[in-house]
């Protein structure tokens, strides 16, 4: 008789512990995690970059023929007109576009055209163009 209350007691201890838990539900299981865009990010800066490059010619046949002759002496000199102008350049500015990505990482895109780009534009960066981020 002792031990069948003894054990009533165990049994009851046991509903008594798991009613808590019994009487709350179900846990929630949590929503996975959304993917994350690995092209995604925000612009840090934006700066324009110049540099000078030589004029390049169209074409590198000669289209004709250059003689020089000093009025005050000296020796003439004949060359390919492909030369004249040689030493002319061209200044070219393109845009660097740096962008810290959403994972961390930081890419610079390089744009012939600033656009309207701003720091802290939230963008996406697709086949080396910027998309702006509609999040």
């Amino acid at each position: 008789m002792i031990e069948r209350s003894i054990l009533k007691g165990a049994l009851l201890a046991g509903v008594l512990c798991a009613l808590p838990a019994w009487a709350q539900g179900p846990k929630e299981v949590p929503a996975p995690p959304q993917a994350k865009c690995a092209e995604c990010g925000v612009v840090r800066s934006v700066r324009s970059m110049s540099r000078e490059s030589p004029v390049t010619s169209d074409s590198a046949k000669p289209s004709g023929l250059v003689a020089t002759v000093p009025l005050g002496g000296g020796k003439p000199q004949i060359g390919s007109s492909t030369r004249v102008g040689r030493d002319a350049v061209e200044s070219v500015t393109t845009w660097e576009v740096i962008v810290r990505m959403d994972d961390g990482r930081f890419t610079i895109v390089t744009l012939d055209d600033p656009g309207d780009w701003r720091e802290g534009d939230k963008v996406r960066v697709e086949r080396g163009k910027l998309e702006r981020r509609r999040d």
